[in-house]
């Protein structure tokens, strides 16, 4: 028994790299799986978190996955559009508060989302610096775009175009920034 181990030590000392090798082989195999495993589970719990606080989507005829992410998330595919007298429906039904969103713009990269000061209620959000919106044309900005474009309160924004060469096109908007909201890691 002795003699095999030390016959094993042997090879192990003078072929160092070939089993540095191996054991590096053999220890990515063990721990990628689980690793890829843990960070599927997360990503799922963070998505399903802000889906399940939300207990209804509703839009025009479509996809209903482009409806939610874009919804959810300000996903870039915009589903179709539907008219302010279907949130009045809603309302006037009583069986739910409607908060209406209108996602089709960027500004430098980040979506620019129109809604209700009911949002903020209904996400839980909290603005760290300045006010909220009050006025068309204020905006206020999530913490990571706020960080990222180097903006605070009293500074301005522009909406980007959608195409560079539609002359009759939407023009840009040019915004207010009156408010930036705490860091919530979430798509806000």
């Amino acid at each position: 028994m002795i003699d095999s181990l030390y016959i094993a030590w042997r090879y192990i000392s003078f072929n160092w790299a070939r089993t540095l090798t191996l054991v590096a082989c053999v220890t990515l195999i063990a721990v990628l799986p689980l690793t890829l495993e843990l960070l599927l589970e997360e990503s799922e719990r963070q998505l399903l978190e802000r889906a399940e606080s939300t207990p209804l989507v509703v839009g025009a005829k479509g996809s209903e996955l482009d409806l939610v992410m874009n919804s959810l998330y300000f996903g870039d595919i915009v589903p179709e559009l539907i008219s302010m007298a279907h949130t009045e429906q809603v309302k006037n039904s009583g069986l739910a508060l409607p908060i209406p969103l209108y996602v089709r713009f960027k500004a430098r990269g980040a979506p620019v989302v129109g809604t209700t000061l009911d949002y903020f209620d209904f996400r839980g959000l909290a603005v760290a610096e300045g006010r909220r919106f009050a006025l068309l044309g204020e905006c206020v900005l999530g913490a990571g775009v706020a960080a990222e474009l180097g903006l605070k309160p009293g500074d301005e924004l522009l909406s980007s175009p959608e195409t560079l060469f539609d002359l009759a096109g939407v023009y840009p908007l040019k915004m207010r920034v009156v408010g930036v909201l705490a860091p919530a890691h979430s798509a806000d």
